[in-house]
């Protein structure tokens, strides 16, 4: 499945009257769905492409145990579902928090006005950032970085969170 095949297949699904899930999600490598769910599930809120009450589904599987209950500590959005098989917290797309995903989500949660996820999820960019500095990816459980340190996105976007534009 190509990147552009996926995306017209993800608006289509989407604009469907029984859109709910954030399952669908491209393997480029294994060229088939992935079957678990995904932060990268969540990109129609960014978009703006779901109707606000499939956000509010959106944002009730996020405020769930496999990503980030509003009522739990979590440090912020992984990538991947943490009760589903194949989960793990270092192993880049199946586990990880990116910042450059949660920014995404955040500003999606606000166009929807469902701020209080989406402060939460401000809020756990600058604390992670703050506590473990600028890499590329954290880990979900102990919010220690992997990948490159000093990573230039993760920066920009926290300067910009920050109101340090």
């Amino acid at each position: 499945m190509r990147r552009c095949d996926a995306l017209i297949v993800l608006a289509r699904v989407c604009g469907g009257s029984g859109w709910v899930t954030t399952r669908f999600y491209p393997d480029m490598v294994e060229d088939r769905a992935i079957e678990s769910h995904v932060a990268a599930g969540f990109s129609p809120i960014y978009a703006g492409v779901p109707s606000h009450n499939q956000a509010t589904k959106i944002l009730d599987r996020l405020n769930s145990q496999g990503f980030c209950r509003l009522d739990h500590v979590c440090l912020t959005v992984p990538s991947y579902d943490k009760q589903s098989p194949g989960y793990s917290p270092t192993l880049y797309w199946r586990g990880p928090i990116w910042i450059n995903v949660n920014y995404l989500l955040y500003h999606g949660l606000r166009h929807y006005g469902l701020n209080d996820y989406a402060e939460r999820v401000k809020s756990s960019i600058l604390t992670l950032t703050s506590n473990a500095g600028m890499y590329e990816y954290y880990d979900p459980e102990t919010g220690n970085g992997h990948g490159a340190s000093g990573f230039s996105w993760t920066a920009a976007l926290l300067f910009e969170e920050a109101g340090l534009e």
